[in-house]
């Protein structure tokens, strides 16, 4: 027999603590994993753009551009030399680390047709991770002019260092509410499936669906206590009959 979707509904309805329970545990336990076990990590942001200033008067502008995005490439290798974070490590020694992990927590994103380079360093503390992209990006506009002997490098953006972000990894409010919605599909798929799987016929309609015979009777649902109550009232009148003899 095929199941209704008022079907469905009545079963959710008979299911329904279970399914809240199911899903208040889920919660509580995403909830104590959040604060206990999963450290925030924060992104601070900054961006480049890489100019061509040669100013030759009759100079192409299509070729200025083209010879920005080549230079793209060659600043990406600048930006994690340690000509540059050495300078920064140097000048900022709270930051605790060396050129070369510096360099390993930098990432750096840029496109062939594009002559803004993003900056991006990610850590559990937001104002640190600002600090040290700020840092980078600041300390590579100021070498740029001596080491490639032109002033093509401007800032963009630098990361906002008084409005911290949400974590990237999920605030504690969104990992429950993503708990919620998946344990409660989770619940919901597991009950109907169950229900589907399941043979037992339950009622007259189920039965006269599935043998494709008319219900004729039925035998209602009998407890023990009234057996017990039955059986005894049944003893109670034999014991107390009154027998006559016929002779």
């Amino acid at each position: 027999m095929e199941k209704t979707i008022l079907d469905y509904l009545v079963l959710i309805r008979k299911r329904l603590w279970l399914i809240a329970a199911f899903v208040l545990i889920s919660c509580i336990t995403t909830f104590y994993v959040s604060e206990n076990f999963v450290k925030p990590v924060y992104s601070a942001s900054s961006q480049l753009l890489i100019n061509n200033i040669t100013g030759a008067e009759g100079s192409n502008e299509l070729n200025q551009v083209s010879t920005s995005l080549n230079l793209v490439e060659s600043y990406r290798q600048i930006l994690t030399s340690p000509a540059i974070m050495g300078k920064v490590v140097a000048e900022h020694p709270e930051f605790g680390v060396n050129p070369s992990e510096l360099s390993e927590k930098l990432k750096i994103q840029s496109s062939d047709k594009s002559q803004v380079i993003g900056l991006t360093i990610e850590g559990e503390d937001y104002q640190t991770a600002a600090a040290m992209v700020n840092s980078i990006t600041q300390t590579f506009t100021r070498s740029v002019p001596e080491l490639m002997n032109m002033n093509n490098v401007k800032i963009l953006n630098l990361a906002d260092i008084v409005n911290q972000p949400e974590p990237i990894n999920g605030s504690p409010v969104m990992n429950i509410a993503i708990s919620f919605l998946v344990s409660l599909m989770i619940a919901l798929g597991t009950i109907v499936f169950l229900e589907s799987i399941n043979a037992t016929l339950r009622n007259e309609k189920e039965a006269e669906a599935d043998l494709g015979l008319p219900v004729i009777g039925s035998i209602p649902l009998m407890r023990k206590k009234d057996l017990s109550g039955t059986v005894g009232n049944s003893k109670e009148r034999v014991g107390e009959r009154t027998y006559a003899a016929i002779e």
